[in-house]
């Protein structure tokens, strides 16, 4: 008899949690341990596990610690703890980063049970999982290749400002750091997203997952 694959779930709509939650107890020969409403609630959660899940599902957008900062989060304490990211935010570098910081699959939240289950399945008995959102071209791309950009936890803090009504001299002064050092990093931001705006910075903050938006 197979073993029961032990997951826990953390996304911040309890709505998605729930349902994502029946449609795996759905599957048969899995079980939900953990539900978490955002990253810091399912880490606090997991410490104090008996037994910890074999694969954790996060979403990224969510408040107090996002999908990255979980994941971040996990990595070093549980360096070899299996993630799949189900998540509405399919720009590039979102996955980008989420593999690149170890993620174990990458899955959109419109995708049909099925994959869901062949994506649990995957990752449990293989490690990885590339769904077509994260081929196996981009894959080995964003591993191998040093031609893929990727953001600095600088240019992703800026990123995470951009849509708010401070200044950039306000956000130097968050940033800890000079408006100069901010303009190099928005400079830096233009060049690697392909936008020339503030405005163009904030739609990628969004369509990354980077900001929350109701």
């Amino acid at each position: 008899m197979d073993s029961i694959i032990k997951v826990a779930i953390a996304d911040d709509h309890e709505i998605v949690l729930n349902g994502v939650r029946e449609i795996i107890l759905g599957f048969g020969g899995f079980s939900v341990d953990i539900v978490a409403s955002n990253g810091k609630d399912l880490f606090q959660k997991l410490s104090i596990a008996e037994i910890l899940p074999d694969i954790v599902i996060t979403d990224i957008s969510m408040p107090v610690w996002d999908g990255y900062e979980t994941l971040d989060a996990i990595r070093r304490r549980w360096p070899e703890m299996k993630i799949l990211i189900l998540t509405m935010h399919k720009h590039e570098f979102a996955i980008i980063r989420m593999f690149r910081s170890g993620a174990s699959g990458y899955l959109l939240k419109n995708s049909p049970p099925h994959e869901l289950k062949k994506a649990l399945q995957a990752i449990y008995h293989t490690g990885l999982y590339l769904s077509e959102v994260a081929s196996s071209n981009l894959y080995h791309r964003l591993m191998h290749s040093n031609t893929v950009p990727s953001l600095t936890e600088k240019e992703t803090k800026l990123l995470r400002l951009c849509h708010t009504d401070l200044t950039y001299q306000q956000i130097a002064d968050q940033m800890e750091t000079s408006e100069r050092s901010v303009a190099g990093f928005r400079s830096s931001l233009f060049e690697k997203l392909g936008v020339n705006s503030r405005a163009g910075l904030v739609v990628c903050a969004i369509e990354m997952g980077l900001v929350r938006v109701e």
